[in-house]
């Protein structure tokens, strides 16, 4: 199953496809949506809410559009006209040249666990002991 499809991709992208970037969009769209559907595996229950599924469609289609947009992960690209010389920087964190979705993304993407689990209390909480008496103090 794919969450996005091209035609999500060109209305965020605010143009149309050549033939050969819709048929890289459309492989680009299965490698994203596999890696989504592996790192959350409950992504298709999570789906069933809108405001989740079209969270899903978003991330997916702009990081293809900036993939688009920066093909070769490019910071920074000077050319010269006379004597010739063209400088280019790597961005560096996105030097792979690889489509992946980013750190940012993947904390929107990721369903919010309560942070109780190891947390310590540095203030009392009204309710949260009171019946707790392990009596050793005694």
């Amino acid at each position: 199953m794919r969450y996005a499809t091209v035609e999500d991709v060109v209305a965020r992208y605010g143009r149309t496809l050549t033939a050969g970037e819709a048929s890289q969009v459309r492989e680009w769209l299965e490698d994203l949506s596999s890696d989504v559907r592996m790192r959350i595996p409950e992504v298709d229950t999570l789906a069933m809410v809108p405001d989740y599924a079209r969270l899903v469609t978003r991330v997916i289609s702009e990081t293809i559009i900036s993939k688009l947009r920066n093909p070769e992960g490019l910071r920074q690209r000077t050319v010269s006209i006379d004597d010739f010389s063209e400088t280019k920087t790597i961005d560096s964190s996105n030097s792979s040249g690889r489509l992946s979705i980013s750190d940012e993304d993947w904390a929107l993407l990721l369903p919010v666990t309560s942070g109780d689990a190891f947390s310590i209390r540095a203030v009392p909480t009204p309710g949260f002991a009171d019946d707790w008496d392990p009596g050793w103090w005694r």
